[in-house]
């Protein structure tokens, strides 16, 4: 029949050889790319030096290396790649990033973490650059400097206990008002006294409205609106960031102009909201941190880039990563009955000093944060850091400025220090470890010299969720589930944020 269609029309059969011919020389250009490609920085651009051993890892692949596949299938490659060994080569784009995956070889690459230096794109090119290029987390060295000092102030442990009570009364307040975002609709949920919510959805806006009335003060709901309409813009720049190819060089303007144009819009809109948000809490006379940032800038301090792009970090880029931290909190201990019982019975023992008991770390409350963080790691894969000295690992010698790379999984579950249960949700392993012996075998805020701004604000805030979910209702995961450990894992963001469905039933 496909023979009779071509005999009776010739230009068909034209196109369909053309067709043809095409395949075949885009897959003969991708295999060759793969081989040639692979060869050549291999050799010219491998980020080691001849003096040791060869790096071994996974092959570069055209276009991207498998710089897309470490965020988006992280578990995935965490597991096939430790078949190269504790030190390994992968690329980003043409860029060679070296994997650590042991506690020794993190020691060794932090002797001199207050010499190290980060790409202002993060090697994801110069898509990511426009947007985050200039925020605090990518800053290296004295900028880095100055623009902590700019930022650190609101952020601190000491800030972050100040704002305790705020906490505490924001976490509650929300928790009250979750029959109204149920699947049951509000009236329902509120008679019956049991209801469901998606994790992610449910806990999502929350973090990200406590997050910005820290920076913005107490927001209208305008306002609130207004941001997170900006959010939505910012979301949907995500996809972009992980092309590769194009994306990663501003000739991206001229092969896909529409994205170019979205980059744009969003960039415009998020300047002309910090500026008015600037303007109108000076007017009213606010000490806030937008206030400050705006004055450090018109000053000549920081440039209005590193106040955006910090900004952003902060909120949009925060956004999937503080909903991973609390959505997966709350899926492990609603998951384990005894530590379930257990927590609600300390949080009974503390309610008359809850915003005490928030803050201290010696609490089971506690110890359930960060196994959550342990065996829930933000990212399989860090966005990694560069020294500017050789780096022996394990007879590697890796040249200075090259991109190095922690494996989270590696370090957090696999490492024998966490022994044979290191699979298994145990709060109570952390019951008689000191922050020394965590140093390298607990990978949650970074490590040496740059820990993550907000983690005495987000440990708060998560902690705060936690406490009066669990005080107010029996919480149990009924939807999104794979096998007896594992759940279901939302597509549409970069780090592996829960996709399960919470019943919440009204304690009495």
């Amino acid at each position: 029949m496909i023979f009779q269609l071509y005999e009776s029309s010739p230009g068909l059969l034209a196109v369909g050889v053309v067709l043809s011919l095409a395949t075949v020389a885009v897959l003969t250009i991708r295999i060759w790319g793969d081989f040639v490609g692979n060869a050549i920085l291999s050799t010219f651009n491998g980020g080691v030096l001849s003096t040791g051993r060869a790096a071994p890892g996974p092959k570069w692949q055209w276009p991207n290396g498998q710089f897309a596949d470490k965020f988006l299938n992280g578990a995935a490659r965490s597991e096939e790649w430790r078949k190269y060994g504790p030190v390994y080569r992968v690329w980003a784009g043409p860029k060679p990033e070296i994997v650590l995956t042991t506690p020794e070889d993190l020691k060794v690459f932090h002797t001199d973490s207050d010499k190290h230096t980060k790409p202002l794109d993060g090697n994801f090119g110069w898509f990511f650059d426009k947007v985050l290029g200039r925020c605090v987390g990518l800053l290296s060295l004295d900028e880095w400097k100055n623009m902590r000092r700019v930022v650190d102030p609101s952020f601190t442990h000491g800030a972050s206990v100040k704002r305790i009570s705020v906490t505490e009364s924001d976490a509650r307040a929300f928790v009250e008002n979750l029959h109204t975002i149920s699947n049951e609709g509000a009236e329902i949920a509120k008679t019956k006294g049991r209801f469901t919510v998606p994790a992610m959805a449910a806990f999502m806006k929350f973090p990200f409205i406590f997050t910005a009335e820290v920076v913005y003060g107490n927001m209208t709901e305008a306002e609130k609106e207004e941001l997170w309409a900006i959010a939505e813009k910012r979301q949907a720049l995500l996809p972009f960031f992980f092309k590769g190819s194009f994306y990663r060089t501003s000739y991206l303007k001229w092969f896909d102009r529409p994205a170019y144009n979205q980059l744009q819009e969003f960039l415009d809109s998020w300047a002309e909201f910090n500026t008015r948000m600037a303007r109108s809490r000076r007017e009213q006379g606010l000490p806030l941190p937008i206030v400050t940032y705006w004055d450090e800038y018109l000053q000549g301090n920081i440039t209005l880039e590193q106040v955006t792009h910090t900004l952003d970090e902060m909120l949009f880029a925060n956004l999937d990563v503080t909903t991973h931290v609390l959505t997966w909190a709350i899926t492990l201990v609603a998951d384990h009955e005894n530590v379930k019982k257990e927590l609600r019975e300390e949080i009974e023992a503390h309610k008359d000093n809850l915003q005490e008991y928030i803050t201290n770390v010696n609490t089971h409350l506690h110890r359930c944060y960060y196994e959550s963080l342990r065996l829930r790691p933000i990212a399989v894969f860090s966005i990694g850091e560069s020294a500017p000295s050789v780096k022996n690992f394990r007879g590697i010698h890796v040249k200075p400025n090259t991109m190095v790379l922690v494996d989270t999984y590696a370090i957090n579950v696999r490492n024998p220090f966490w022994g044979p249960n290191s699979e298994e949700y145990d709060p109570n392993r952390f019951r008689n470890l000191k922050s020394t012996d965590l140093r390298y075998n607990l990978f949650v805020f970074g490590f040496g010299y740059r820990k993550c701004l907000g983690q005495y604000l987000a440990g708060h805030m998560v902690k705060a969720i936690l406490v009066h979910l669990f005080s107010q209702y029996d919480v149990k995961i009924i939807d999104g589930r794979k096998g007896k450990a594992d759940y279901d894992i939302d597509k549409t963001t970069w780090v592996p944020v829960a996709d399960v469905t919470v019943e919440l039933t009204k304690l009495q």
